[in-house]
Protein backbone atom coordinates (compact mmCIF):
# COMPACT_ATOMS: atom_id res chain seq x y z
CA UNK A 1 0.00 0.00 0.00
CA UNK A 2 2.53 2.45 0.85
CA UNK A 3 3.99 1.80 -2.80
CA UNK A 4 0.55 2.68 -3.79
CA UNK A 5 0.33 5.76 -2.47
CA UNK A 6 3.63 7.51 -3.27
CA UNK A 7 2.30 7.36 -6.77
CA UNK A 8 -0.41 8.25 -6.07
CA UNK A 9 0.37 11.30 -4.49
CA UNK A 10 2.81 12.28 -6.89
CA UNK A 11 0.18 11.86 -9.37
CA UNK A 12 -1.81 14.50 -7.19
CA UNK A 13 -3.19 17.23 -9.33
CA UNK A 14 -2.11 15.69 -12.72
CA UNK A 15 -3.85 14.79 -15.21
CA UNK A 16 -6.06 12.14 -14.94
CA UNK A 17 -4.35 9.97 -17.95
CA UNK A 18 -1.54 9.35 -15.35
CA UNK A 19 -4.21 6.94 -13.89
CA UNK A 20 -3.09 4.46 -17.20
CA UNK A 21 0.01 3.86 -15.84
CA UNK A 22 -1.71 2.11 -13.02
CA UNK A 23 -3.10 -0.59 -15.17
CA UNK A 24 -1.85 -3.63 -15.66
CA UNK A 25 -1.81 -4.55 -19.48
CA UNK A 26 0.63 -7.95 -19.38
CA UNK A 27 -2.38 -9.97 -20.48
CA UNK A 28 -1.33 -7.84 -24.14
CA UNK A 29 1.98 -7.53 -23.55
CA UNK A 30 4.04 -10.72 -21.59
CA UNK A 31 7.20 -8.61 -20.79
CA UNK A 32 5.72 -5.93 -19.01
CA UNK A 33 6.06 -6.76 -15.16
CA UNK A 34 2.38 -7.27 -13.56
CA UNK A 35 1.41 -4.17 -11.36
CA UNK A 36 0.87 -5.71 -7.97
CA UNK A 37 -0.10 -3.69 -4.90
CA UNK A 38 -0.56 -5.42 -1.23
CA UNK A 39 -2.30 -4.05 1.62
CA UNK A 40 -2.03 -6.30 4.72
CA UNK A 41 -2.47 -9.93 3.55
CA UNK A 42 -4.60 -8.62 0.58
CA UNK A 43 -3.06 -8.01 -3.29
CA UNK A 44 -4.63 -5.77 -5.54
CA UNK A 45 -4.05 -4.72 -8.88
CA UNK A 46 -5.92 -2.21 -11.36
CA UNK A 47 -7.54 -2.69 -15.09
CA UNK A 48 -9.08 0.15 -17.00
CA UNK A 49 -11.90 -0.03 -18.84
CA UNK A 50 -11.30 2.72 -21.35
CA UNK A 51 -9.56 5.54 -22.22
CA UNK A 52 -11.58 8.54 -22.25
CA UNK A 53 -12.65 7.74 -18.51
CA UNK A 54 -8.96 6.76 -17.37
CA UNK A 55 -10.53 7.71 -13.99
CA UNK A 56 -13.04 4.42 -14.09
CA UNK A 57 -11.16 1.13 -13.29
CA UNK A 58 -11.42 -2.30 -12.11
CA UNK A 59 -9.90 -3.15 -9.07
CA UNK A 60 -9.44 -6.33 -8.36
CA UNK A 61 -8.74 -7.86 -4.75
CA UNK A 62 -7.29 -11.23 -4.26
CA UNK A 63 -8.54 -12.60 -1.09
CA UNK A 64 -6.14 -15.49 0.22
CA UNK A 65 -7.40 -19.19 0.79
CA UNK A 66 -6.42 -18.47 4.24
CA UNK A 67 -9.66 -17.30 5.30
CA UNK A 68 -11.25 -21.14 3.99
CA UNK A 69 -8.26 -22.89 5.50
CA UNK A 70 -11.41 -25.05 7.56
CA UNK A 71 -13.73 -25.81 4.71
CA UNK A 72 -12.38 -28.33 1.75
CA UNK A 73 -13.65 -27.48 -1.13
CA UNK A 74 -14.16 -28.70 -4.44
CA UNK A 75 -16.55 -26.64 -6.38
CA UNK A 76 -15.80 -22.70 -6.59
CA UNK A 77 -19.05 -21.21 -7.11
CA UNK A 78 -20.74 -21.73 -3.90
CA UNK A 79 -18.30 -20.17 -2.26
CA UNK A 80 -17.94 -16.99 -5.17
CA UNK A 81 -21.40 -16.12 -4.62
CA UNK A 82 -21.26 -16.51 -0.36
CA UNK A 83 -18.47 -13.65 -0.64
CA UNK A 84 -20.69 -11.34 -2.66
CA UNK A 85 -23.74 -11.91 -0.40
CA UNK A 86 -21.82 -11.36 2.06
CA UNK A 87 -19.40 -8.36 0.89
CA UNK A 88 -22.40 -6.89 -1.04
CA UNK A 89 -24.39 -5.06 1.63
CA UNK A 90 -21.33 -3.50 3.66
CA UNK A 91 -19.32 -1.90 -0.05
CA UNK A 92 -22.82 -0.82 -0.52
CA UNK A 93 -23.38 0.84 2.81
CA UNK A 94 -19.80 2.24 3.21
CA UNK A 95 -20.30 3.61 -0.82
CA UNK A 96 -23.19 5.97 0.81
CA UNK A 97 -20.90 7.03 3.41
CA UNK A 98 -18.65 8.62 0.31
CA UNK A 99 -21.42 10.38 -1.18
CA UNK A 100 -21.53 13.69 -0.95
CA UNK A 101 -24.46 16.00 -2.72
CA UNK A 102 -22.32 19.22 -2.14
CA UNK A 103 -19.43 17.83 -4.77
CA UNK A 104 -18.91 17.32 -8.44
CA UNK A 105 -19.92 12.97 -9.45
CA UNK A 106 -16.49 12.85 -10.74
CA UNK A 107 -14.61 14.79 -7.30
CA UNK A 108 -15.70 12.01 -5.29
CA UNK A 109 -14.65 8.45 -4.97
CA UNK A 110 -16.95 5.61 -5.92
CA UNK A 111 -17.10 1.77 -5.69
CA UNK A 112 -19.42 -1.05 -6.16
CA UNK A 113 -19.28 -5.03 -5.86
CA UNK A 114 -21.83 -7.28 -8.18
CA UNK A 115 -24.94 -7.79 -5.97
CA UNK A 116 -25.94 -11.19 -4.94
CA UNK A 117 -29.63 -12.17 -6.84
CA UNK A 118 -30.58 -15.15 -5.45
CA UNK A 119 -28.93 -17.85 -7.24
CA UNK A 120 -24.97 -20.07 -6.97
CA UNK A 121 -24.11 -19.43 -10.83
CA UNK A 122 -20.74 -18.16 -12.57
CA UNK A 123 -20.55 -14.14 -12.00
CA UNK A 124 -17.66 -11.93 -13.44
CA UNK A 125 -17.68 -10.09 -10.20
CA UNK A 126 -15.83 -12.76 -8.12
CA UNK A 127 -13.91 -15.66 -9.33
CA UNK A 128 -11.55 -18.16 -8.51
CA UNK A 129 -8.18 -17.56 -9.94
CA UNK A 130 -6.44 -21.31 -9.97
CA UNK A 131 -3.08 -19.93 -10.86
CA UNK A 132 -2.89 -17.54 -7.86
CA UNK A 133 -5.12 -19.98 -5.42
CA UNK A 134 -7.32 -17.68 -4.31
CA UNK A 135 -10.69 -15.53 -4.92
CA UNK A 136 -10.82 -12.51 -6.86
CA UNK A 137 -13.30 -10.00 -6.02
CA UNK A 138 -13.82 -7.32 -8.98
CA UNK A 139 -14.53 -3.91 -7.74
CA UNK A 140 -15.84 -0.88 -9.72
CA UNK A 141 -13.56 1.91 -8.45
CA UNK A 142 -13.72 5.25 -9.49
CA UNK A 143 -10.53 7.88 -8.76
CA UNK A 144 -11.73 11.08 -7.42
CA UNK A 145 -10.73 14.44 -9.54
CA UNK A 146 -10.32 17.87 -8.99
CA UNK A 147 -11.91 19.93 -11.32
CA UNK A 148 -12.93 16.52 -13.26
CA UNK A 149 -9.35 16.67 -15.24
CA UNK A 150 -7.10 16.06 -12.44
CA UNK A 151 -6.59 12.98 -9.90
CA UNK A 152 -6.94 13.66 -6.34
CA UNK A 153 -4.68 10.89 -5.11
CA UNK A 154 -4.56 11.78 -1.27
CA UNK A 155 -8.55 11.59 -1.42
CA UNK A 156 -8.10 7.73 -3.87
CA UNK A 157 -5.83 6.41 -1.27
CA UNK A 158 -8.18 7.03 2.01
CA UNK A 159 -10.78 5.59 -0.08
CA UNK A 160 -9.09 2.78 -1.50
CA UNK A 161 -7.97 1.91 2.39
CA UNK A 162 -11.60 2.48 3.43
CA UNK A 163 -12.55 -0.11 0.99
CA UNK A 164 -10.08 -2.79 2.17
CA UNK A 165 -10.61 -2.16 5.36
CA UNK A 166 -14.27 -2.85 4.73
CA UNK A 167 -13.33 -6.25 2.92
CA UNK A 168 -11.13 -7.26 5.46
CA UNK A 169 -13.82 -7.04 8.21
CA UNK A 170 -16.50 -8.30 7.24
CA UNK A 171 -13.82 -11.70 5.90
CA UNK A 172 -13.52 -11.98 9.34
CA UNK A 173 -16.58 -12.01 10.31
CA UNK A 174 -17.64 -14.95 8.26
CA UNK A 175 -19.41 -17.68 9.17
CA UNK A 176 -17.56 -21.28 8.76
CA UNK A 177 -20.84 -22.85 9.45
CA UNK A 178 -22.58 -20.71 7.04
CA UNK A 179 -20.40 -21.08 4.10
CA UNK A 180 -20.32 -25.18 4.78
CA UNK A 181 -23.91 -24.63 4.26
CA UNK A 182 -23.86 -22.72 1.13
CA UNK A 183 -21.56 -25.63 -0.01
CA UNK A 184 -23.33 -28.34 1.11
CA UNK A 185 -26.39 -27.09 -0.39
CA UNK A 186 -24.57 -26.43 -3.87
CA UNK A 187 -23.16 -30.12 -4.02
CA UNK A 188 -26.86 -31.49 -3.25
CA UNK A 189 -28.44 -30.04 -6.02
CA UNK A 190 -25.96 -31.54 -8.13
CA UNK A 191 -26.38 -34.66 -7.15
CA UNK A 192 -30.05 -34.09 -7.64
CA UNK A 193 -29.07 -32.99 -11.62
CA UNK A 194 -27.30 -35.86 -11.78
CA UNK A 195 -30.11 -37.82 -10.43
CA UNK A 196 -32.79 -36.55 -12.50
CA UNK A 197 -30.53 -37.11 -16.14
CA UNK A 198 -30.41 -40.89 -15.08
CA UNK A 199 -34.07 -41.34 -14.11
CA UNK A 200 -35.76 -39.56 -16.88
CA UNK A 201 -36.89 -36.61 -14.86
CA UNK A 202 -37.30 -33.19 -16.41
CA UNK A 203 -38.06 -31.78 -13.19
CA UNK A 204 -38.06 -32.39 -8.95
CA UNK A 205 -39.86 -30.18 -5.91
CA UNK A 206 -38.51 -31.19 -2.93
CA UNK A 207 -40.76 -31.57 0.08
CA UNK A 208 -41.17 -27.99 2.14
CA UNK A 209 -39.92 -26.17 -0.83
CA UNK A 210 -41.76 -22.52 -0.56
CA UNK A 211 -43.07 -21.59 -3.70
CA UNK A 212 -44.78 -18.45 -4.16
CA UNK A 213 -42.68 -15.10 -3.64
CA UNK A 214 -43.07 -12.33 -1.71
CA UNK A 215 -44.67 -9.15 -3.95
CA UNK A 216 -41.78 -8.39 -6.89
CA UNK A 217 -39.30 -9.47 -4.53
CA UNK A 218 -37.04 -12.96 -5.14
CA UNK A 219 -38.09 -13.81 -0.81
CA UNK A 220 -40.27 -16.49 0.22
CA UNK A 221 -43.41 -15.75 0.67
CA UNK A 222 -43.49 -16.27 4.81
CA UNK A 223 -47.39 -17.21 4.67
CA UNK A 224 -47.21 -19.93 2.04
CA UNK A 225 -47.87 -23.41 2.52
CA UNK A 226 -44.86 -25.67 1.46
CA UNK A 227 -45.24 -28.04 -1.16
CA UNK A 228 -45.33 -31.63 -0.05
CA UNK A 229 -45.32 -34.51 -2.90
CA UNK A 230 -48.08 -36.50 -3.44
CA UNK A 231 -47.61 -40.60 -2.87
CA UNK A 232 -47.53 -41.20 -6.86
CA UNK A 233 -45.03 -38.87 -8.05
CA UNK A 234 -42.93 -39.66 -4.96
CA UNK A 235 -39.29 -39.69 -5.43
CA UNK A 236 -36.05 -40.33 -2.72
CA UNK A 237 -32.76 -39.22 -4.49
CA UNK A 238 -30.30 -41.17 -2.53
CA UNK A 239 -26.97 -38.62 -1.36
CA UNK A 240 -23.89 -39.19 -1.25
CA UNK A 241 -23.69 -38.13 2.42
CA UNK A 242 -26.40 -40.89 3.13
CA UNK A 243 -29.32 -38.64 3.29
CA UNK A 244 -32.32 -38.88 1.06
CA UNK A 245 -33.93 -35.92 -0.27
CA UNK A 246 -37.85 -36.96 -0.75
CA UNK A 247 -40.25 -34.86 -3.17
CA UNK A 248 -42.24 -34.90 -6.51
CA UNK A 249 -40.82 -35.84 -9.90
CA UNK A 250 -41.82 -35.24 -12.84
CA UNK A 251 -41.11 -37.25 -15.44
CA UNK A 252 -40.04 -36.64 -19.16
CA UNK A 253 -43.27 -36.63 -21.47
CA UNK A 254 -46.57 -34.48 -21.14
CA UNK A 255 -47.34 -33.09 -17.93
CA UNK A 256 -50.90 -31.12 -17.70
CA UNK A 257 -51.14 -28.62 -14.35
CA UNK A 258 -54.81 -27.84 -13.80
CA UNK A 259 -57.08 -26.65 -11.17
CA UNK A 260 -59.31 -23.34 -10.39
CA UNK A 261 -58.21 -20.19 -10.25
CA UNK A 262 -55.52 -19.30 -7.78
CA UNK A 263 -54.75 -22.60 -7.31
CA UNK A 264 -50.66 -22.54 -7.73
CA UNK A 265 -51.01 -23.74 -10.69
CA UNK A 266 -49.23 -20.80 -12.62
CA UNK A 267 -46.85 -20.63 -9.01
CA UNK A 268 -46.14 -23.76 -9.68
CA UNK A 269 -44.62 -23.31 -13.46
CA UNK A 270 -42.65 -20.44 -12.20
CA UNK A 271 -41.15 -22.42 -9.74
CA UNK A 272 -40.25 -25.49 -12.21
CA UNK A 273 -38.49 -22.66 -14.73
CA UNK A 274 -36.41 -20.95 -11.79
CA UNK A 275 -35.47 -24.53 -11.08
CA UNK A 276 -32.83 -24.41 -14.45
CA UNK A 277 -30.95 -22.14 -11.67
CA UNK A 278 -29.22 -23.29 -8.22
CA UNK A 279 -30.73 -21.26 -5.80
CA UNK A 280 -29.12 -20.04 -2.61
CA UNK A 281 -30.06 -21.25 1.15
CA UNK A 282 -32.95 -19.64 2.72
CA UNK A 283 -34.36 -19.12 -0.92
CA UNK A 284 -37.13 -21.43 -0.49
CA UNK A 285 -36.51 -23.32 -3.66
CA UNK A 286 -32.92 -24.45 -3.10
CA UNK A 287 -34.27 -28.07 -4.30
CA UNK A 288 -36.46 -27.41 -6.56
CA UNK A 289 -34.48 -28.29 -9.92
CA UNK A 290 -35.13 -28.25 -14.11
CA UNK A 291 -33.41 -29.53 -16.93
CA UNK A 292 -31.10 -27.49 -17.78
CA UNK A 293 -32.65 -27.11 -21.40
CA UNK A 294 -36.05 -25.94 -20.53
CA UNK A 295 -37.71 -23.12 -21.89
CA UNK A 296 -41.06 -21.26 -21.31
CA UNK A 297 -42.73 -19.70 -24.58
CA UNK A 298 -45.79 -18.09 -24.50
CA UNK A 299 -47.76 -15.78 -27.09
CA UNK A 300 -45.92 -12.71 -27.97
CA UNK A 301 -48.03 -10.65 -30.06
CA UNK A 302 -45.71 -8.03 -32.46
CA UNK A 303 -42.67 -9.50 -32.38
CA UNK A 304 -40.31 -10.13 -35.37
CA UNK A 305 -40.22 -13.70 -36.92
CA UNK A 306 -37.03 -13.90 -39.49
CA UNK A 307 -37.38 -16.29 -41.83
CA UNK A 308 -38.46 -19.20 -39.98
CA UNK A 309 -39.52 -22.43 -41.34
CA UNK A 310 -43.86 -22.60 -39.47
CA UNK A 311 -44.86 -25.69 -41.50
CA UNK A 312 -44.78 -27.41 -38.18
CA UNK A 313 -48.23 -25.18 -37.59
CA UNK A 314 -49.55 -23.55 -40.35
CA UNK A 315 -50.49 -25.07 -43.81
CA UNK A 316 -50.87 -21.17 -45.44
CA UNK A 317 -51.10 -17.56 -44.01
CA UNK A 318 -53.22 -15.21 -45.87
CA UNK A 319 -51.53 -14.42 -49.47
CA UNK A 320 -48.35 -16.78 -48.42
CA UNK A 321 -47.33 -19.10 -51.20
CA UNK A 322 -45.34 -21.19 -48.25
CA UNK A 323 -44.62 -21.01 -44.56
CA UNK A 324 -41.25 -22.32 -45.02
CA UNK A 325 -39.38 -19.05 -44.55
CA UNK A 326 -41.68 -17.12 -43.24
CA UNK A 327 -41.06 -13.62 -42.74
CA UNK A 328 -42.88 -10.70 -40.42
CA UNK A 329 -42.10 -7.71 -38.01
CA UNK A 330 -45.09 -7.75 -36.50
CA UNK A 331 -46.56 -11.15 -35.51
CA UNK A 332 -49.63 -12.41 -34.05
CA UNK A 333 -50.30 -14.36 -31.11
CA UNK A 334 -50.47 -17.56 -33.10
CA UNK A 335 -47.63 -17.21 -35.46
CA UNK A 336 -45.51 -16.02 -32.30
CA UNK A 337 -46.02 -18.70 -30.42
CA UNK A 338 -45.54 -20.78 -32.60
CA UNK A 339 -42.09 -19.53 -34.24
CA UNK A 340 -41.17 -19.80 -30.58
CA UNK A 341 -41.18 -23.50 -30.39
CA UNK A 342 -40.09 -23.98 -33.63
CA UNK A 343 -36.69 -21.86 -32.37
CA UNK A 344 -36.89 -23.81 -29.36
CA UNK A 345 -36.58 -26.86 -30.85
CA UNK A 346 -33.53 -26.16 -33.63
CA UNK A 347 -31.85 -24.06 -30.10
CA UNK A 348 -31.65 -27.28 -28.38
CA UNK A 349 -34.59 -27.17 -25.80
CA UNK A 350 -35.98 -30.24 -23.80
CA UNK A 351 -38.83 -28.98 -22.41
CA UNK A 352 -41.06 -26.50 -23.01
CA UNK A 353 -43.54 -25.00 -20.67
CA UNK A 354 -46.32 -23.28 -21.62
CA UNK A 355 -48.83 -21.65 -19.72
CA UNK A 356 -52.47 -21.28 -20.50
CA UNK A 357 -53.12 -17.50 -19.61
CA UNK A 358 -50.12 -16.20 -22.00
CA UNK A 359 -50.77 -18.26 -25.01
CA UNK A 360 -52.92 -17.57 -28.33
CA UNK A 361 -56.30 -19.93 -27.76
CA UNK A 362 -56.53 -20.63 -31.70
CA UNK A 363 -53.14 -22.25 -31.56
CA UNK A 364 -53.29 -24.02 -28.25
CA UNK A 365 -56.02 -26.01 -28.55
CA UNK A 366 -59.26 -26.22 -31.79
CA UNK A 367 -61.46 -29.18 -30.73
CA UNK A 368 -63.85 -31.12 -32.62
CA UNK A 369 -66.49 -29.41 -33.55
CA UNK A 370 -64.81 -26.04 -34.46
CA UNK A 371 -62.43 -28.34 -37.07
CA UNK A 372 -66.12 -29.49 -38.59
CA UNK A 373 -67.64 -25.77 -38.60
CA UNK A 374 -63.61 -24.17 -40.22
CA UNK A 375 -62.75 -26.88 -42.66
CA UNK A 376 -60.13 -24.98 -44.04
CA UNK A 377 -58.16 -23.38 -40.58
CA UNK A 378 -54.77 -22.63 -41.43
CA UNK A 379 -53.17 -23.18 -38.11
CA UNK A 380 -52.43 -26.34 -36.84
CA UNK A 381 -53.12 -26.71 -33.26
CA UNK A 382 -50.49 -27.75 -30.47
CA UNK A 383 -52.24 -30.54 -29.44
CA UNK A 384 -51.56 -31.80 -33.05
CA UNK A 385 -47.75 -31.88 -32.01
CA UNK A 386 -47.28 -32.18 -28.14
CA UNK A 387 -46.78 -36.19 -28.53
CA UNK A 388 -44.64 -36.01 -32.02
CA UNK A 389 -42.49 -33.28 -30.10
CA UNK A 390 -41.59 -35.94 -27.14
CA UNK A 391 -41.63 -38.97 -29.24
CA UNK A 392 -39.56 -37.80 -32.40
CA UNK A 393 -37.53 -34.85 -31.11
CA UNK A 394 -37.51 -35.60 -27.56
CA UNK A 395 -39.05 -32.48 -26.27
CA UNK A 396 -41.12 -32.88 -23.48
CA UNK A 397 -43.99 -30.36 -22.04
CA UNK A 398 -45.18 -28.75 -19.13
CA UNK A 399 -48.62 -27.26 -19.65
CA UNK A 400 -51.00 -25.18 -17.23
CA UNK A 401 -54.38 -25.66 -18.59
CA UNK A 402 -57.58 -24.42 -16.41
CA UNK A 403 -60.32 -23.68 -19.15
CA UNK A 404 -60.11 -27.03 -21.53
CA UNK A 405 -60.05 -30.60 -21.31
CA UNK A 406 -58.35 -31.10 -24.75
CA UNK A 407 -54.55 -32.01 -23.25
CA UNK A 408 -55.78 -34.52 -20.29
CA UNK A 409 -55.83 -36.91 -23.54
CA UNK A 410 -52.23 -36.35 -24.49
CA UNK A 411 -51.06 -36.06 -20.85
CA UNK A 412 -48.39 -38.63 -19.43
CA UNK A 413 -49.45 -37.60 -15.92
CA UNK A 414 -52.45 -34.98 -14.79
CA UNK A 415 -51.60 -32.54 -11.56
CA UNK A 416 -54.26 -31.15 -10.27
CA UNK A 417 -53.27 -28.21 -7.92
CA UNK A 418 -56.04 -27.25 -4.97
CA UNK A 419 -55.12 -24.26 -2.92
CA UNK A 420 -51.32 -24.95 -3.78
CA UNK A 421 -51.26 -28.27 -2.36
CA UNK A 422 -50.80 -31.00 -5.84
CA UNK A 423 -52.96 -33.77 -6.56
CA UNK A 424 -52.10 -36.68 -8.89
CA UNK A 425 -55.56 -37.30 -11.16
CA UNK A 426 -54.13 -38.94 -13.90
CA UNK A 427 -56.19 -42.59 -13.86
CA UNK A 428 -59.13 -40.75 -13.07
CA UNK A 429 -58.79 -38.41 -16.46
CA UNK A 430 -58.01 -41.83 -18.23
CA UNK A 431 -61.42 -43.12 -17.15
CA UNK A 432 -62.89 -40.30 -19.00
CA UNK A 433 -62.10 -41.89 -22.05
CA UNK A 434 -61.07 -38.05 -23.92
CA UNK A 435 -60.45 -38.67 -27.23
CA UNK A 436 -57.46 -37.64 -29.26
CA UNK A 437 -57.97 -35.44 -32.04
CA UNK A 438 -54.95 -35.32 -34.64
CA UNK A 439 -55.03 -34.61 -37.77
CA UNK A 440 -51.78 -33.24 -39.21
CA UNK A 441 -48.73 -35.32 -40.89
CA UNK A 442 -45.53 -35.44 -39.42
CA UNK A 443 -43.54 -32.16 -39.51
CA UNK A 444 -39.99 -31.24 -40.30
CA UNK A 445 -38.22 -29.54 -37.17
CA UNK A 446 -35.01 -29.09 -37.35
CA UNK A 447 -34.13 -26.59 -40.24
CA UNK A 448 -30.72 -25.02 -42.10
CA UNK A 449 -30.93 -21.14 -41.81
CA UNK A 450 -27.65 -18.65 -41.85
CA UNK A 451 -27.43 -15.83 -39.99
CA UNK A 452 -26.56 -12.95 -42.81
CA UNK A 453 -23.71 -10.65 -42.23
CA UNK A 454 -24.77 -6.85 -41.91
CA UNK A 455 -24.11 -4.93 -44.62
CA UNK A 456 -21.34 -1.85 -44.13
CA UNK A 457 -18.96 -0.09 -46.21
CA UNK A 458 -16.41 -0.13 -42.83
CA UNK A 459 -13.63 -2.37 -42.79
CA UNK A 460 -15.27 -4.03 -39.74
CA UNK A 461 -18.69 -3.72 -37.73
CA UNK A 462 -18.11 -2.21 -34.85
CA UNK A 463 -21.40 -0.94 -32.64
CA UNK A 464 -21.24 2.51 -31.41
CA UNK A 465 -23.86 2.38 -28.61
CA UNK A 466 -24.76 -1.09 -26.62
CA UNK A 467 -27.47 -0.60 -23.97
CA UNK A 468 -29.96 -2.58 -21.99
CA UNK A 469 -33.42 -0.83 -21.22
CA UNK A 470 -35.46 -1.65 -17.72
CA UNK A 471 -33.72 -5.04 -17.96
CA UNK A 472 -35.65 -6.16 -20.79
CA UNK A 473 -34.67 -5.03 -23.79
CA UNK A 474 -31.15 -4.78 -25.49
CA UNK A 475 -30.46 -2.40 -28.24
CA UNK A 476 -27.38 -2.40 -30.48
CA UNK A 477 -27.34 0.75 -32.56
CA UNK A 478 -29.67 0.20 -35.31
CA UNK A 479 -30.54 -3.70 -34.01
CA UNK A 480 -33.01 -4.03 -31.07
CA UNK A 481 -34.60 -6.88 -28.82
CA UNK A 482 -37.54 -7.24 -26.70
CA UNK A 483 -36.86 -10.00 -24.28
CA UNK A 484 -39.71 -9.26 -21.82
CA UNK A 485 -40.85 -13.15 -22.67
CA UNK A 486 -37.91 -14.69 -22.31
CA UNK A 487 -38.40 -14.63 -18.36
CA UNK A 488 -35.53 -17.18 -17.62
CA UNK A 489 -33.73 -13.87 -17.97
CA UNK A 490 -34.36 -11.81 -14.97
CA UNK A 491 -31.47 -9.58 -13.54
CA UNK A 492 -29.57 -6.47 -15.18
CA UNK A 493 -26.33 -8.82 -15.09
CA UNK A 494 -27.46 -11.30 -17.15
CA UNK A 495 -28.65 -8.87 -19.66
CA UNK A 496 -25.14 -7.54 -19.74
CA UNK A 497 -23.97 -10.95 -20.37
CA UNK A 498 -26.52 -11.47 -23.47
CA UNK A 499 -25.77 -7.95 -24.78
CA UNK A 500 -21.81 -8.79 -25.09
CA UNK A 501 -22.97 -11.93 -26.76
CA UNK A 502 -24.61 -10.31 -28.95
CA UNK A 503 -22.43 -7.60 -30.28
CA UNK A 504 -20.11 -10.29 -30.16
CA UNK A 505 -22.03 -13.01 -32.66
CA UNK A 506 -23.28 -9.85 -34.79
CA UNK A 507 -20.08 -8.90 -35.63
CA UNK A 508 -18.99 -12.02 -36.57
CA UNK A 509 -19.32 -13.76 -40.23
CA UNK A 510 -22.15 -15.58 -41.52
CA UNK A 511 -23.08 -18.96 -39.76
CA UNK A 512 -25.53 -22.23 -40.02
CA UNK A 513 -27.95 -22.50 -37.02
CA UNK A 514 -26.04 -25.01 -35.84
CA UNK A 515 -22.66 -23.09 -36.35
CA UNK A 516 -24.45 -20.27 -34.67
CA UNK A 517 -25.41 -22.71 -31.34
CA UNK A 518 -21.68 -24.18 -31.27
CA UNK A 519 -20.38 -20.20 -31.34
CA UNK A 520 -22.94 -19.09 -28.34
CA UNK A 521 -21.65 -22.35 -26.13
CA UNK A 522 -18.00 -21.18 -26.93
CA UNK A 523 -18.24 -17.71 -26.20
CA UNK A 524 -20.37 -18.15 -22.81
CA UNK A 525 -17.61 -20.76 -22.01
CA UNK A 526 -14.69 -18.96 -22.45
CA UNK A 527 -16.00 -15.55 -20.94
CA UNK A 528 -16.23 -17.76 -17.57
CA UNK A 529 -13.81 -19.77 -17.96
CA UNK A 530 -10.59 -19.95 -16.06
CA UNK A 531 -8.29 -18.70 -18.94
CA UNK A 532 -10.63 -15.75 -18.89
CA UNK A 533 -11.85 -15.08 -15.29
CA UNK A 534 -9.68 -12.04 -14.16
CA UNK A 535 -7.53 -8.95 -15.62
CA UNK A 536 -7.90 -9.77 -19.13
CA UNK A 537 -11.66 -11.02 -18.85
CA UNK A 538 -13.09 -9.91 -22.36
CA UNK A 539 -16.41 -9.53 -20.44
CA UNK A 540 -14.88 -7.45 -17.65
CA UNK A 541 -12.29 -5.16 -20.21
CA UNK A 542 -14.09 -3.20 -22.22
CA UNK A 543 -16.20 -1.90 -19.81
CA UNK A 544 -17.35 -1.10 -16.53
CA UNK A 545 -20.42 -4.19 -16.32
CA UNK A 546 -21.32 -7.06 -14.22
CA UNK A 547 -22.10 -10.05 -15.86
CA UNK A 548 -23.99 -13.55 -14.84
CA UNK A 549 -23.60 -16.47 -16.62
CA UNK A 550 -26.67 -17.40 -19.25
CA UNK A 551 -27.44 -20.13 -21.01
CA UNK A 552 -26.82 -20.67 -25.13
CA UNK A 553 -30.54 -21.19 -25.18
CA UNK A 554 -31.62 -17.70 -23.83
CA UNK A 555 -28.85 -16.01 -26.35
CA UNK A 556 -30.52 -17.87 -29.09
CA UNK A 557 -33.78 -16.86 -28.70
CA UNK A 558 -32.78 -13.30 -27.94
CA UNK A 559 -30.91 -13.50 -31.45
CA UNK A 560 -34.19 -14.82 -33.14
CA UNK A 561 -35.83 -11.38 -31.83
CA UNK A 562 -33.23 -9.46 -32.77
CA UNK A 563 -35.00 -6.86 -35.59
CA UNK A 564 -32.50 -5.40 -37.99
CA UNK A 565 -31.01 -9.29 -38.32
CA UNK A 566 -31.49 -11.16 -41.26
CA UNK A 567 -31.36 -15.00 -41.78
CA UNK A 568 -31.13 -16.76 -45.15
CA UNK A 569 -32.20 -20.92 -46.14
Amino acid sequence: MNRLKRILINMQGKSKTELHWLYNTSANDPDEEEKIFTYKDMNFWCQGTGFRNSERLLLFVAIPDRYFEKIRFEESVPLENYLLYRLSPAIRELEVEYQNNKKNTREKASFTIQSPDGCMEKKSGCRYDQARQCFVLCVHFTVPLVNAMSVNGKAAIRAMKDLLDCIETELRRMDTEEIRLWMTTYKKQREIRKFMEESGLCAFIADGSILPREGDTGSPLESAIPLMSPIELRTEIPLASGEKIIGMGIRKGITVITGGGYSGKSTLLDAIEQGIYHHIPGDGREYVLTDREALKVDAEDGRMVESVNLTPFFRKLGGEETMERFCTGHASGSVSQAANIVEAVCGGAKLLMIDEDKSATNFLIRDRNMRRIVPNEPIIPFTDRVEELYEECGVSSILVIGGSSAYLAYADTVILMDQYVPQIITSRVQELAIEKVREAGKAEWMESRRLKAPKTSQPFLFFRSVVTENEKKIVLDDFSADITHLTALSTADQLNTLSWIMESILTDQEASSVELMDKLREKIENAFGEENQNRSGSILAAEQRFCSEIRPLDAWCCLNRMRGVHFAG
